[in-house]
């Protein structure tokens, strides 16, 4: 089997998806290529940088929606696996041309049925990657699967021999707007922390934020999520922390507090903080009471070594992958 994908050449966890799936494929004898539709979220620059990360699989990129049957007829895929949406009415016209299945995977939460229908229509099977991205998909709902994203946890894994007394607190991801809440009750209450706390933040936001320091977003995570005792985050950003031996800490829009066991399955194993799952509102004031308390608590490092557990056995790339190859060879 061949798949193409397509997508958009972006810094984000979308790429990473579209970058782990590949590798996953190709490591499981699924050929891949890859289509990407021109934006200018990147530069020219980063944009092949991007492709480079690829490996040597066959890339195109094209500007107007009727050069993807093109596309799609030069890779002679088997299917057409479409993960930005600004790409699915392109893909959806590709597939209809070529007479390939089409499958579409759902990464935001956004009113799917009202302005994809077509391409809904046409899917052989959509995949969402949680709960509230497959809640819009109208009558297409029955077609539709929930995969949550999988992490590399050969990538993202612990780091031995740490040592030291003071305790390091991590703010990690990617908000905006509403999701930017839970970083702003962070922010609020980091002068109350105790001198051998420290908490500092990775990722992007549009917030100004006046205690926590803010480093821009990287390619290369891991050794910050490796030293950080306790992660805040949601979705992918979580699971990457966790995986590292982080304790996960569930923020956003709404607050979650650590992900045990027995919290996440009270989840349903999910892990984002989405207003759809109405979370409680991040306050500084609980907030700060859970830090203090895991920390007395004596069980942090049980909980980090429990994080861990919990990414291997529920968020890997090779659980992710394999529910997606079912998913093709039910298409096909």
């Amino acid at each position: 089997m061949k798949v193409l994908m397509t997508s958009i050449l972006c810094r984000s966890g979308l790429m990473t998806h579209v970058h782990d799936l590949i590798q996953f494929c190709r490591r499981n004898s699924v050929m891949a290529a890859a289509a990407f539709q021109k934006t200018d979220f990147v530069t020219r620059e980063q944009a092949e940088a991007l492709k480079q990360h690829l490996g040597d699989i066959p890339i195109w990129e094209y500007e107007r929606e009727s050069e993807l049957a093109d596309i799609a007829a030069q890779a002679e895929c088997d299917l057409i696996h479409a993960h930005s949406y600004l790409t699915f009415n392109a893909a959806r016209a590709a597939a209809e041309q070529t007479g390939v299945p089409l499958i579409l995977t759902l990464h935001s939460v956004y009113p799917w049925a009202a302005f994809f229908w077509d391409a809904l229509s046409r899917a052989e099977r959509i995949i969402a990657v949680g709960p509230a991205q497959a809640r819009y998909t109208g009558p297409w709902r029955r077609k539709t699967v929930i995969i949550p994203n999988g992490v590399d946890i050969t990538r993202f894994c612990p780091k031995q021999g740490r040592a030291g007394k003071e305790i390091k607190l991590l703010w990690y991801g990617r908000v905006n707007g509403r999701l930017s809440r839970g970083l702003a009750a962070l922010d609020e209450l980091a002068p109350q922390l105790p001198a051998f706390i420290k908490i500092e933040g990775l990722g992007e936001a549009d917030i100004k934020l006046k205690n926590i320091v803010l480093k821009e977003w990287t390619e290369d995570p891991v050794s910050t999520l490796q030293e950080s005792h306790i992660t805040f985050a949601h979705g992918r950003s979580l699971r990457e922390a966790m995986a590292c031996g982080s304790a996960g800490m569930l923020i956003g829009h709404g607050y979650g507090g650590t992900i045990t066991r027995q919290r996440l399955a009270q989840l349903n194993y999910v892990v984002d903080a989405f207003p759809q799952y109405h979370l409680p509102r991040p306050r500084p004031e609980e907030i700060l009471r859970d830090i203090l308390e895991l920390i007395e608590s004596g069980s942090l490092e049980a909980i980090r070594a429990e994080a861990r557990h919990i990414a291997e056995e529920h968020f890997s790339l090779e659980l992710m992958g394999r529910r997606t190859l079912e998913v093709y060879a039910a298409a096909a």
